[in-house]
């Protein structure tokens, strides 16, 4: 056997049902799930926004995400943020098409709270968020996940593209962005 190699678990004996003790709810699993959530849905959101999403396009497509890691994926993931960003952008891309404009209201989540609620923008988001919209899809997807955090490399990873057309993206979408906010001061020395 190699250092690598596992050996094999023994095989199982039969047990009774009954010397079984009762079985416990996974509290850990599901507090780990509501911890993503509650840390993720509102990001999610916002990144969908900055993708040009409305608030309820964004909230529908991030919930269509979390849906997707129900019951057990969510556990398996090594990079939940950068995973559930690209399939609510997905989600979101393949509604757009669907429909023009939200015709149910938002449900709320158990519990009373609804992602819609958590969303509240400033005055200084709402004028980026409109300056975003005037960029083309490219250039709001790289800033959208730069403004998450995520470096080109993580971005050009998750979307599948190459760090150099990431990085120009971010490049052009930064310039017209500094133009549009009127930004001209210090901002055009670095990335």
């Amino acid at each position: 056997m190699s250092v690598t190699e596992v050996p094999a678990p023994p095989a199982p004996s039969f047990v009774s049902p009954a010397l079984l003790p009762p079985e416990q709810p996974q509290l850990q699993d599901e507090d780990g799930f509501d911890a993503l959530y509650k840390s993720e849905m509102r990001r999610v959101t916002l990144f969908l926004m900055r993708t040009g999403a409305s608030v309820y396009e964004a909230a529908d497509a991030a919930h269509e995400a979390f849906l997707t890691l129900l019951p057990d994926k969510w556990r398996s993931l090594e990079h939940p943020g950068a995973w559930l960003r690209t399939v609510a952008y997905r989600n979101y891309l393949r509604q757009a098409t669907v429909r023009t404009q939200p015709t149910d209201p938002v449900p709320d989540r158990a519990g009373g709270t609804c992602p819609v609620d958590l969303v509240l923008l400033t005055e200084e988001q709402t004028r980026v968020l409109e300056a975003l919209a005037q960029l083309s899809p490219a250039e709001r997807e790289a800033m959208a996940w730069n403004l998450d955090g995520f470096s080109h490399e993580e971005t050009a990873r998750a979307l599948g593209k190459k760090p150099d057309a990431v990085r120009q993206a971010y490049v052009r979408a930064r310039k017209r962005l500094i133009s549009f906010l009127g930004l001209k001061k210090g901002a055009e020395s670095g990335e």
